[in-house]
């Protein structure tokens, strides 16, 4: 039972890195790929079709962590609410300034997304062992090509030129994330990060690979799955979550219940607005 719910809040947690990414990705180079205000209208209208789905997967995950991990959940609250306050505050101006998108909230956007990006790379370097500074740095890279990979498949013209351009700067963030992952290497008492890492690698290469064929789904795919994979070295890493921290059987038993309800309602409503938007190349 413990075990499931470990890989129920994995999942969703590697959800909302994969497709929350584009959302950060897309609004932190706003300004660079989108160089007027049509263009960057153009921009995100490519991105706020998925973006309230996007963001749902981040409420189903809180709330398995509040529920079924409520230790952890209070440790790390307690020990890192400074980069939760920073974290909150960063989400909350990139959420309202893309609802109310017009000129003057542009450098709010940009400034939230990078915010959200940078706080949790430092989240996890703190988890991890890492070089905080080094891992904020490699996800803000990362979330910002996984944008430009996803842009370069939705845009047209000159706009689309720019994103395809930005995607194919590939070892920025793949030597920024090797770094992180080397160095992070050694605190971590498991062989899973190492796997992790070389995988991660490995996606890097084969999204390159498909942006020169311009496969930009199969590009989409391999880095929102770079996005996700420190997710997985997180709860692969054996002293972050231990049985210590999840709730006893009975509470497991009860909240499994809401479980079957609420994650297929997730499942399907990301579906469904991926498939209404499917025209989009």
């Amino acid at each position: 039972m413990q075990s499931v719910w470990v890989a129920l809040l994995t999942f969703l947690t590697c959800g909302y890195f994969a497709l929350a990414g584009v959302d950060y990705g897309v609004g932190a180079l706003l300004r660079v790929v989108g160089r007027d205000e049509r263009g960057r209208r153009e921009v995100l209208r490519a991105v706020t079709p998925f973006f309230l789905g996007n963001e749902v997967w981040l409420v189903a995950a809180v709330g398995v962590l509040f529920g079924a991990f409520p230790r952890l959940e209070g440790e790390l609250l307690s020990s890192q609410h400074t980069v939760f306050a920073v974290l909150l505050a960063g989400l909350v101006c990139f959420t309202v300034a893309v609802q109310l998108r017009s000129p003057g909230w542009d450098f709010v956007v940009v400034g939230g997304a990078l915010v959200v990006a940078a706080g949790w790379g430092v989240l996890l370097g703190r988890v991890l062992g890492g070089p905080v500074w080094l891992w904020g740095a490699g996800m803000v890279s990362v979330f910002a090509w996984h944008g430009a990979v996803f842009l370069s498949g939705r845009l047209t013209g000159a706009v689309r030129a720019r994103a395809v351009r930005l995607a194919r700067l590939l070892p920025v963030p793949g030597v920024a994330f090797a770094v992180a992952a080397v160095v992070t290497a050694g605190a971590v008492p498991a062989p899973w990060f190492g796997v992790v890492a070389v995988v991660a690698l490995g996606l890097f290469a084969v999204a390159f690979a498909a942006l020169r064929f311009q496969w930009y789904r199969t590009a989409s795919l391999c880095s929102a799955a770079v996005c996700a994979s420190p997710v997985v070295a997180v709860f692969g890493a054996r002293s972050v979550v231990t049985a210590a921290v999840v709730a006893d059987v009975p509470t497991l038993r009860v909240l499994t219940w809401a479980a079957v309800v609420v994650v297929p309602l997730v499942l399907v409503f990301q579906w469904a607005t991926w498939r209404m938007s499917r025209a989009a190349r």
